[in-house]
């Protein structure tokens, strides 16, 4: 199983918009270097896909609301991926990022932010599902464009 790195999205405060960047370090037990996020623990970075980007923005109930179109890292997500299924992954797969960086999914999901269209009672929200939080193991330099592989 492998994809790539679409987007790498960083903010220097909580508060503020992420933004994207085209590479970054990632740390060994903290996260993406200079981003409000990253911290000790089992959540050290996050990841979604473009793929559900794209589905949000099919969406027959958001429209063309700006509102509900959602970019990368409005999820507030620190990488973005592209070219595989993030609902076929599981807890404890280990993945290998560019040459040396190496993450550990440690959860499934997230709760649906309440301007979300999917959190609505007409259909399922996707989050649960396409959303992965996880651990830096090895610490290296991830750029976009760079492969992401199962190890």
């Amino acid at each position: 199983m492998k994809g790539r790195i679409a987007y790498i999205n960083i903010t220097a405060e909580k508060k503020d918009p992420k933004k994207q960047i085209g590479s970054g370090k990632l740390i060994a037990g903290t996260g993406l270097e200079g981003d409000a996020y990253n911290k000790p623990g089992q959540r050290q970075i996050s990841v979604t896909s473009v793929e559900l980007l794209s589905e949000q923005a099919q969406c027959p109930r958001a429209g063309s609301k700006q509102e509900f179109v959602v970019k990368p890292g409005d999820f507030k997500e620190t990488l973005t991926t592209e070219g595989f299924d993030l609902a076929l992954i599981k807890t404890d797969d280990v993945f290998l990022i560019g040459e040396s960086a190496k993450i550990r999914i440690t959860e499934k999901g997230m709760t649906c932010f309440e301007y979300c269209p999917w959190g609505r009672l007409e259909g399922e929200c996707p989050l649960p599902k396409h959303f992965l939080f996880a651990e830096v193991l090895e610490s290296g330099i991830v750029k976009t464009g760079d492969e992401i592989k199962k190890i």
